[in-house]
């Protein structure tokens, strides 16, 4: 679940990077260029899983009350894009148990240049469920590469605190 999570983050935040480069690229190419969009409100995810914490399968959804992602690039094609999101996260079961709501925050940041390029990402997750128990997901990842395209540095760590 928390790979999915991580994964469904970052290609929401490469397709954002995606679009608003191309609208960059339209200028020209001439000095800087920066893009910064806010939202609200936003449905980041909703989809099938299993809790971590009581094996019941049910929906975990995402929505951002705050979003701000920004994009930066330069003549020489560097370019540095970054996104925060913040709102309420809910897991409801298919059938009878558990449903959980509560806060989580995500952020991601992205770095290219002609010598390497490095992307991580961090996310936390805290609900609390009906029946007053609680869980915390905890997400990291990081990414580097060289002017190669090489792998220098990579990880995810992901944590859950059921209780």
């Amino acid at each position: 679940m928390l790979r999915r999570v991580m994964r469904l983050l970052a290609l929401t935040a490469t397709l954002s990077a995606l679009s608003a480069s191309s609208a960059l690229a339209a200028k020209g190419g001439a000095g800087t260029e920066t893009f910064t969009e806010h939202a609200h409100e936003v449905l980041l995810f909703s989809f099938s899983t299993e809790n971590q914490c009581t094996g019941a399968e049910g929906t975990l959804s995402a929505i951002a009350a705050n979003e701000v992602f920004h994009i930066t690039t330069h003549a020489d094609g560097d370019l540095w894009v970054t996104g925060t999101a913040e709102g309420t996260a809910t897991f409801v079961p298919f059938g009878p148990g558990v449903s959980y709501s509560g806060h989580f925050v995500n952020w991601f940041g992205e770095a290219l240049n002609q010598k390497n390029q490095v992307g991580h990402s961090t996310g936390t997750f805290v609900l609390t469920g009906t029946d007053g128990s609680r869980v915390v997901i905890h997400m990291t990842s990081h990414l580097s590469t060289n002017a190669h395209g090489a792998v220098t540095v990579e990880f995810e760590r992901s944590s859950v605190h059921c209780g």
